[in-house]
């Protein structure tokens, strides 16, 4: 068997006075990568960064003093050149001399950093994937299932603290005539302004989905009748700017419903609404399309 020796340790070892810092000794391989001559008369100031060197005084020492060693320490070297080289550094100390074992971690901190990124990319692709899959296939809006989800979380926040949410159901009116007189492109691209003009006159704390084909769902939150008045009067006005190929304006019914505390207790809470909601669009339909119809808690619909 072959005799070690010192040149074949691929890492630094030094040993240093725990007292005045200065190196006494270093193997070949801690020779030539900090670039020191032979005898040394370096210290423990001159290998390490600023940083490096004030954690060694205030926090390192005091352990190896009290512990006898500090193992797997992360470190700052300067190497000859002047470079910054991160490393992990295990230290005993025996009769005042600190006997340190270095061992260069750039490869690691490469690899790591390669890992934040992958993660970073990971995490970026996810969120985008998780906005692709709430997205209706056709417009801006939410789609069913992030539609129910988000409505939940308004509803149990409401549960907490009561505030009001109004429930819109919004369909377009005549929209079979539409796609059989202009073709299914055209009636597309009304669903898709129709989202964008809906989306400007909501706020953040709203919810809006395409529910399904022509019906459209907003949940107003914190919403009174006046409130939903205004809202409506704008709505209406806006989407009559929305002009078909002939020129000809079109137009939506409205129904909703009122969810207040009495309806929090209710099972489904969404369905409930939704079912209130649609009678009251129904009703819309039946009479001069165009309007907004709310059901109250009676059980009536109040125009708006």
């Amino acid at each position: 068997m072959n005799e070690w020796k010192e040149e074949d340790f691929p890492c630094l070892l030094l040993k240093s006075d725990i007292e005045t810092t200065k190196i006494t000794w270093l193997n070949p391989f801690a020779y030539s990568f900090l670039g020191l001559t032979r005898p040394v008369e370096a210290k423990i100031a001159s290998i390490l960064s600023k940083a490096s060197l004030i954690f060694y005084e205030s926090y390192i020492k005091p352990i190896i003093l009290a512990n006898g060693k500090y193992l797997e320490v992360q470190i700052t070297l300067i190497s000859d050149a002047g470079r910054r080289v991160p490393a992990v550094a295990n230290l005993t100390v025996t009769d005042n001399i600190v006997y340190w074992a270095i061992y260069v971690a750039e490869e690691r901190d490469k690899l790591y950093q390669e890992l934040l990124e992958a993660r970073d990319l990971l995490e970026k692709k996810t969120e985008e994937l998780t906005a692709v899959s709430r997205k209706d296939s056709l417009t801006p809006l939410l789609n069913r299932r992030a539609a129910k989800e988000d409505i939940n979380a308004l509803i149990a926040q409401s549960s907490r603290a009561f505030f009001p949410l109004s429930f819109l159901l919004l369909d377009v009116d005549f929209f079979k005539n539409i796609n059989d007189s202009f073709g299914h492109e055209v009636g597309d691209r009304v669903l898709i302004k129709l989202s964008k003009v809906i989306l400007e006159h909501v706020r953040e704390t709203d919810v809006v989905a395409r529910w399904g084909g022509e019906e459209f769902l907003i949940v107003l939150s914190n919403a009174t009748i006046e409130s939903i008045k205004c809202f409506s009067e704008r709505l209406h006005s806006a989407i009559r700017t929305i002009l078909l190929p002939d020129n000809k304006p079109i137009t939506v019914s409205i129904g909703g419903s009122m969810l207040d505390k009495n309806g929090l207790a209710h099972s489904d809470v969404i369905a409930s609404q939704l079912l209130k909601a649609d009678e009251a669009l129904y009703s819309a339909k039946e009479n001069q399309k165009g309007h907004t119809r709310i059901m109250d808690e009676s059980g009536e619909f109040i125009v708006v």
